[in-house]
């Protein structure tokens, strides 16, 4: 459980990039949030065991595909051990208590139901290749946060995944190029006009870039 100092002086929760891949997460409980937190962390990687005496629909689906371990029993004080984290997903307040009383060991812990009893809270997110944004309320207004994310949805289009990989490749070349400091700098600032989202525009900047790699181009 967080720490009674922590929430008297009102601390906040920090955003933050975590790196799940091949992490032990242990999902107590079966239903439809359990299937919610094992969706987002099977997209990181994470291997997931689940532990609860039956499964919703698409938990059990993921299951059966072999995307997730079930341990098909009751919560017991030993099954946290190893976990990287721990997600607390029943409907049943005396399991939840169970579990976050035998969390003290987990790194990470997330109360699906009780967000302040954890460390950890699941923000809504949007991806767009190698662009994520997250967006929370911590629990004042759901219903916010989901308009929030469709609106970015709408301004963040598909094809950015597209652009934002130019961005990447275009960042490696200039940072091998012979450009000076301050060439680069300016080069990478021109990059985020909207004229860089054509397709043209881009295949013409790394062909152009990867000429000057090579010492064809001109500054």
């Amino acid at each position: 459980m967080r720490n009674k100092f922590a929430e008297q002086q009102g601390v906040n929760f920090q955003p933050l990039m975590i790196d799940f891949e091949s992490r032990q997460v242990i999902i107590i409980g079966g239903g439809k949030v359990a299937a919610k937190r094992a969706r987002t962390l099977l997209q990181s990687g994470a291997v997931i065991t689940v532990i609860s005496p039956a499964l919703e629909v698409e938990i059990q689906e993921m299951w059966r595909q072999n995307k997730v371990n079930w341990e098909k029993k009751p919560f017991q004080s030993g099954d946290l051990k190893g976990a990287f984290m721990a997600v607390v997903a029943t409907d049943d307040p005396s399991v939840n208590l169970s579990v976050l009383q035998s969390s003290s060991d987990v790194p990470l812990v997330n109360a699906a139901t009780e967000a302040g009893e954890g460390n950890v809270q699941f923000p809504a997110f949007l991806t767009r290749g190698k662009l994520t944004i997250a967006v929370t309320t911590h629990g004042a207004s759901p219903m916010l946060t989901s308009r929030i994310k469709e609106e970015l949805e709408n301004q963040f289009e598909s094809d950015y995944e597209t652009y934002v990989d130019f961005l990447y490749e275009c960042r490696q070349l200039i940072k091998n190029s012979p450009l000076t400091k301050q060439e680069k700098s300016q080069f990478l600032h021109e990059l985020l006009d909207e004229a860089f989202m054509s397709e043209e525009k881009q295949q013409q900047t790394i062909l152009w870039l990867k000429r000057l790699a090579e010492g064809g181009g001109e500054v």
